[in-house]
Parts: C-alpha cells; sequence; structure tokens
C-alpha cells in the first residue's frame, strides 16, 4: 500500500469535509420582509446599523473601525458606492485597494456585521456631484438623474458592472449583504417613474436578489414620487423620530419601519463653524427607536476623510459653500477613528435594550505621533510649468475638455485699454485674476462675486485668469450646471472678450512637476520633508499656510485653508514611511510661514469673512404700509405650513418680519422657506438670493441666512442667541430674481439649541428693493 498515496487521499477528504462544511455555514443564513417586520434566519431582526464608506476610509483601517462598530453594538455596516470614483473615466472601472468592496464585506462579516449596499448611481453624501463622473456633464444638454436618453444608459451600465463587485456577497450566496438600495432620496429630487425603474430592473437583472429598499425624507409627497412597486420605502431625518415615524405610518401603513438615515451630526463647509451636535439632542431620538423595535442606520457612524478632489458643496446660482477634507461629521468615531461621547452614549442605550448582547473590547487605539515643525522651500511656479494651450473664441469649461479636477488658467492677449466692468460669468468657483503678471483681483463663487472694477491705460496686455474648482454640488437641481471653470463668457463693459487659450492643470501626476524659479502673486508649488522612527496617526497643522493642497508621498491628501474650520489634515499612519517622507504643497495664497507640524489633535477654527453676512452692523431696513400684504399668526407645530394670501401680490422683492416667537424667545428661526407663485408652485430656491437679515447666529452655531434656502431641513437661520440677543421685530429679505406673482409661502419652524418658533408675522413684498440704509 502506498502510505503517502493513503495520507493525501485522507487529507483531500477532511479538506472536502470541512470545505463542505463551511459552504453549508455561508449559506445557512436567510433574510426576508414581513408584513411588519425584517427576518433573519426565520426571526425578528432589529438593524443598528452604522453608515462608513469604505472610500473616506484607508483600507488599512477599514478592519479597525469595523471592530469599533462591532464593539459599540452595531450589527451591520451601511456603504455608498461612488461611482465617480470606481469609473474616473468612461469605460475604465476601479474596484481594487480603497475601492475594493468585495473586501469591505468580507472584513466586515469577518467582524460579525452584516452590509447594506447603496450602489447609485447618484449618492449625496457631500461628495462631487453626488458620485456622478463629471465626464457626463461634457454634454451640454444631459438632464441627469431622469430617464433622459444622454444619462440614463450610461447609469444602468455602471450599475451592472457595480452589482458584479458585490453579487457574491449577498447572504443568499453566503455572505452578508442584506439589502441594496435604489437611487437615493429621489421624492426629495423628481418623480422620474421611468428611470427608477429601469434601476430597479437592472440591478435585478444584474444578479441582485436580496431586497431592494428606496429612502426619503417623511412625507407623502416624497413617498408619492419615489416609490416604485417592489422596493421597499425607508425614511431619513435627524430629530423627531417617533414624529417621522406616525407621518410615515399613514402613507405606509403596512411594513418594517427603518430610518435608513439618522443624522448623527453634520457636515464643514469652507469658511462655515464648524458643526457640533450635542449627545443630548440626538439620544433622545435614538433611544426611542431602540427601545421601540425601530431598526435605524446612523448616517454616520464614522465618517473619515473626503480625500483628493472628491469634497462636494451645496449651492445653486444665487449661493455655494464647498466642503471641507473631513467628514468628520461629528460622528460617534472622530475622522481618526477614536470613539467619542457619542460612542459610549449610543452603546449604553442599545446594551439597555439588550443586556445579554456579548460585545467584543475595543481595539487598541492607534498611535498619535507628533512631527516637530519642519520648513517648506519653493521648487516650481505654476505658471513655469505652463502645457501646450488649446485655443478657443470663447471660454471652455474643463468638462468640455475632458478635465475632471485641478486648475485652468485662461489667459487673453490683446492691445487696447482695460477700463470699467470686467465682469466673468460664471465664475466656478474661485477665480485669481492677472495683468501682465500683476495679480489685480479674485473673484469667490462663496461671496456672489462677478466683476471687478478696471482701469488701465492703452497698450500690449495679457489678461490671465486662474480658475479653482473647490468641489461640484451635491444635492438639489443644480448638478445640471455645475460645470467647472468660466462657463459662459468674460465681458468688458457688457462686450465679450474673443479669443483665449486655455493651460490644463488637472494636477494628476504631481512628479511631473518641473523645477522652475518663482513669480510674484502666481501659486507656488513648495516641498518639505520630515523623518520619522515609528508610525503613527497624525494631523498636518496648516494653519501657518494660507489656501492650497497638499500631497503626501505623491498621494493627494486634500485642500487646506486658513478661513476653517478645518485646520488641520489627519494624515492616517498606515500612508507614513518609516524614515524620509515627502510633502508637497500647492500654495495659492499668500502662507504667513511656510512650515508645517504634525500634531495629536484636531483643530477646529472659523475666521469668518463678513462678506458672508446679510446682517451688516448699522444696517437699516425701512418698510411700508402699502407693501404689506399679509400679517397673520404661524402655528407652534413641527412640519411645513403652507400660508395662502387673499390675492396674489406681484412683485420681485420679499421680505418676512417675525414680530414675536414663542415661549416669549427674543429669537427667530427658519429651517427652510419657499415662496409660492401664482399657481401656488414653489419659486426655485436656485434663482433666490438673500438680500438682507437683521441679525445672524455665527457664535455658537451655524445660523447664517442662507441656510433657509438650502433645502436642508436640519439646518436654519437663527437671530444671534449665542452670546447677546437680538430683540424682534426680525427680518429677512429675499430677491426671486424677477417679478413674480406671488400666492403665498411655505414655513418650516428652525431646529436649534434655543426657541425661535415664529408666532406672529408680517410679509411685505415690492417690485423695488426695499430700502435698506447702511451706516
Amino acid at each position: 500500500m502506498n502510505f503517502n498515496l493513503n495520507k493525501k487521499y485522507f487529507l483531500l477528504v477532511v479538506f472536502l469535509f470541512f470545505s463542505i462544511a463551511q459552504l453549508a455555514a455561508q449559506q445557512k443564513h436567510t433574510f426576508a420582509i414581513n408584513k411588519n417586520d425584517f427576518f433573519l434566519d426565520g426571526k425578528p431582526f432589529h438593524i443598528i446599523s452604522g453608515e462608513m464608506h469604505y472610500a473616506r476610509v484607508p483600507r488599512a483601517y477599514w478592519r479597525d473601525r469595523l471592530k469599533k462598530a462591532r464593539s459599540m453594538g452595531l450589527n451591520t455596516i451601511c456603504t455608498y458606492m461612488f461611482w465617480n470614483a470606481h469609473e474616473p473615466v468612461k469605460g475604465t472601472y476601479d474596484f481594487k485597494d480603497n475601492l475594493d468592496i468585495a473586501e469591505f464585506c468580507k472584513i466586515a462579516a469577518e467582524e460579525g456585521l452584516w452590509v447594506i449596499i447603496r450602489p447609485g448611481p447618484y449618492t449625496c453624501a457631500e461628495w462631487d456631484l453626488g458620485g456622478l463622473p463629471s465626464y457626463l456633464l461634457k454634454n451640454k444638454n444631459i438632464v441627469l438623474r431622469t430617464s433622459d436618453s444622454d444619462y440614463m444608459p450610461k447609469t444602468l451600465t455602471f450599475l451592472n458592472r457595480a452589482v458584479q463587485a458585490f453579487k457574491n456577497a449577498q447572504i443568499t450566496k453566503g455572505g452578508n449583504v442584506l439589502m441594496v438600495q435604489v437611487e437615493n432620496e429621489y421624492g426629495v429630487y423628481k418623480s422620474d417613474k421611468v428611470y427608477l425603474e429601469a434601476i430597479k430592473n437592472t440591478l435585478l437583472k444584474a444578479g441582485v436578489d436580496v431586497p431592494l429598499f428606496h429612502c426619503d425624507w417623511p412625507g407623502k409627497n416624497y413617498y408619492d414620487k419615489g416609490h416604485v412597486e417592489g422596493v421597499i420605502p425607508t425614511i431619513n431625518f435627524g430629530s423627531k423620530a417617533q414624529k417621522g415615524f406616525e407621518t410615515f405610518a399613514q402613507y405606509v401603513p403596512e411594513g418594517p419601519r427603518f430610518n435608513s438615515e439618522f443624522w448623527t451630526g453634520w457636515f464643514d463647509y469652507w469658511g462655515g463653524k464648524h458643526e457640533v451636535h450635542s449627545v443630548k439632542e440626538k439620544l433622545e431620538d435614538f433611544k426611542w427607536m431602540i427601545d421601540n423595535g425601530v431598526s435605524v442606520n446612523l448616517y454616520m457612524f464614522h465618517g473619515g476623510t473626503t480625500n483628493g478632489f472628491f469634497p462636494g458643496a451645496n449651492g445653486s446660482n444665487t449661493y455655494y459653500t464647498p466642503y471641507t477634507t473631513s467628514y468628520d461629521y461629528d460622528a460617534p468615531l472622530n475622522e481618526d477613528g477614536e470613539p467619542n461621547d457619542k460612542f459610549y452614549a449610543f452603546r449604553d442605550v442599545i446594551l439597555k435594550k439588550y443586556p445579554d448582547l456579548k460585545l467584543p473590547a475595543l481595539p487598541t487605539p492607534i498611535k498619535k505621533i507628533v512631527i516637530p515643525e519642519f520648513k517648506l522651500t519653493h521648487f516650481a511656479s505654476l505658471v513655469n510649468n505652463l502645457p501646450t494651450p488649446k485655443v478657443f473664441e470663447t471660454p471652455q469649461n474643463i468638462e468640455a475638455l475632458d478635465q475632471a479636477y485641478g486648475l485652468i488658467l485662461y489667459a487673453h492677449d490683446f492691445t487696447g485699454d482695460l477700463k470699467g466692468e470686467l465682469k466673468i460669468t460664471r465664475v466656478m468657483d474661485r477665480a485669481m485674476i492677472y495683468l501682465d503678471g500683476k495679480k489685480i483681483g479674485v473673484l469667490d463663487r462663496r461671496l456672489n462675486q462677478t466683476a471687478i472694477q478696471v482701469n488701465f491705460p492703452t497698450g500690449k496686455h495679457r489678461l490671465e485668469i486662474l480658475v479653482e474648482p473647490l468641489g461640484r454640488v451635491n444635492f438639489g437641481t443644480a448638478i445640471d450646471s455645475e460645470r467647472k471653470g468660466i462657463t459662459e463668457g468674460v465681458y468688458l463693459n457688457g462686450k465679450a472678450l474673443k479669443g483665449w487659450q486655455h493651460y490644463q492643470f488637472p494636477l494628476d501626476k504631481i512628479e511631473s512637476v518641473k523645477t522652475s524659479s518663482s513669480k510674484g502673486g502666481y501659486p507656488e508649488f513648495l516641498k518639505g520633508s520630515f523623518t520619522v522612527n515609528e508610525i503613527g496617526d497624525t494631523y498636518l497643522d496648516t494653519r501657518n499656510l494660507d489656501h492650497g493642497l497638499l500631497w503626501l508621498n505623491g498621494k493627494l491628501i486634500g485642500r487646506y485653508w486658513g478661513i476653517g474650520p478645518q485646520q488641520t489634515l489627519y494624515i492616517p499612519g498606515c500612508w507614513i514611511k518609516k524614515g524620509v517622507n515627502q510633502i508637497t504643497v500647492l500654495e495659492l495664497g499668500s502662507p504667513k510661514d511656510k512650515s508645517i507640524k504634525g500634531i495629536k489633535e484636531q483643530i477646529w477654527a472659523t475666521q469668518l469673512d463678513s462678506t458672508l453676512l446679510h446682517s451688516k452692523a448699522g444696517s437699516k431696513l425701512t418698510l411700508n404700509t402699502n407693501q404689506l400684504i399679509k400679517t397673520g399668526v404661524l402655528e407652534d407645530k413641527d412640519g411645513w405650513q403652507n400660508i395662502s394670501f387673499d390675492k396674489t401680490a406681484s412683485g420681485r422683492y420679499i421680505c418676512l418680519e417675525s414680530t414675536s416667537s414663542y415661549e416669549n424667545s427674543a429669537v427667530a428661526a427658519i429651517a427652510e422657506l419657499r415662496i409660492l407663485d401664482a399657481n401656488d408652485q414653489e419659486v426655485p430656491r436656485e434663482e433666490c438670493t438673500i438680500v438682507y437679515a437683521d441679525s445672524e447666529e455665527f457664535e455658537r452655531e451655524n445660523g447664517l441666512a442662507t441656510l433657509m434656502m438650502d433645502n436642508q431641513p436640519t439646518t436654519s437661520w437663527q437671530t444671534q442667541w449665542g452670546y447677546k440677543k437680538v430683540a424682534h421685530p426680525h427680518r429677512v429679505v429675499i430677491d426671486l430674481g424677477k417679478v413674480t406673482n406671488i400666492s403665498g409661502f411655505k414655513y418650516l419652524a428652525g431646529t436649534q439649541k434655543t426657541k425661535g418658533k415664529i408666532k406672529d408675522f408680517n410679509f411685505y413684498v415690492s417690485k423695488e428693493q426695499f430700502t435698506i440704509v447702511a451706516k
């Protein structure tokens, strides 16, 4: 007898036995939905989930974060798939390294977590263009997120490919994926059922055989627009959980209750106050859901970082707020993955509900290191690295030139004078203007700046405009027009300037920048290095710098900006090498000092630009009684209120005046305000401009007047309440963009730390601007 042969045969039998046993174990789980509950393996299952986007967390840290999710008491992880990360160039897909969703699901399974996948194609998520690839915008006529023939086929192609990346991880295949989402908050956006049906059917045909769901805000109007048969409805909110599900039950009387996004904090934008939402603010709603068996997904459990050029923005034609590199979100895990007070408070709620739950211990904290201050030195000027230009009669946006991100320089040579108004339409998003090599101005979309006054004599001149895109809007109908660079034209006293050279800087190959001398006033590349003997996380303190981009060892970490609120860039230790590490900086401004250091904590601080304020010190608004259209009382309740006029009023400017608030509060707060036209349709918020507000809170919280028209119910205009309060009356003036027949308005009370629900009000309408006198 051949002993070796028998030994091999025996080992093969053992291997097959355990392989079959393992396969059987993998296949034993089932997930189903009945009249009112989710069922796992035939038993009611309470989904307690946390949102974490694998693209926002270094792959090397996925396991650490997932261990912490399990340690907090979560049983599920929810994640988005970002189309523009997975298909950055049409037809070229990337599902490896930090975008390996199959590996992400596998690690989650190993840590005892189920997974919910949201493949888009639209994701919102404060991600550039809501995850849609910018190359779609090369087509001027495309209508995003619809059944438009220029858009939908590309969407369906991506979804089919996306499903192939995770379909074997579904619970039906022995994996841990429980559900897959159809689109994202679509009822808040539009009502194209052809589009939604196509997405649903594509997911099914591609191999999704777990339940499909869709999410929207509470409200039958959203449900009616976003629901298709065969897809489970869920709701998203950040407060008033019981009220939200009472509303939900009115139009969905049967089915499981799932809060698919419970907003644990909020996102930050450049120039804004860092968002902080206390445990107390969030705990009551979370506890109500856990205690009542309502399934919930914490958005976010861990936000992480939006590295590279992927931070998005909120905005329209009249306002713009680009998001920071940090996606800390004030979530239960900080940006660096460390648990905070929310983590422990939420865990306590879960354990009180399920006292027999055995939770694993937290993993050992990742080491933090300090990096001594080191100098950055000039090594190249941007304009001394000019590529070969492309020439067009009129300025072209970057998408038309097949460029996704980076910078673009427009140059126009002419003979003559340059006097009067130099206007750029549209500035997308920040333009630095040079004449004959000297910087003469900056136009910033955030500040609604479009023109400068110029006065230069006759001669041969070179006009240069360097445009920095700051992130595409990811929310609302503005996404269709989020092309970057100069999108229409450059005008001198109303006359278009023709003949433009286009120099493209996609900044995707930083190693190709050639050493060159500096050129005053222009952006410059800086280099520096630091040496470490031990690996650990750090925060690079950029407070000595001004405004620009930073790379570590050739990897783009992201944008820094002294206006805040983010003053440090998180650097994961897994991206740091033992020994020498190289830092490259593209500085676009005027730094105080060319030096950086690594510290152990994130720093939040905002330098408020007074241009953002609509409440100017000493300004006085004068109203006339003949402009008064409606006097009334708003109800002391949550949710939208519709106020109708006795007859329509014609005007371009409106003023809502609060003369008192409930609970005798000195504060007025409005989460959202919409003006209704003669057909009771909302005047598009994207066309409205806040002209004036008598008071705005900024010391303790973001309370700028623009927040009443950002379509985000969790943010609000708030009059001052932090360190001082201003008494009623409180007034806000809005420019509708054109004369409109107005039939009424819609009002959503603000949600903030100090009561401010408006009680008594006056509403004024005028065809001409109200008289506002500045001291």
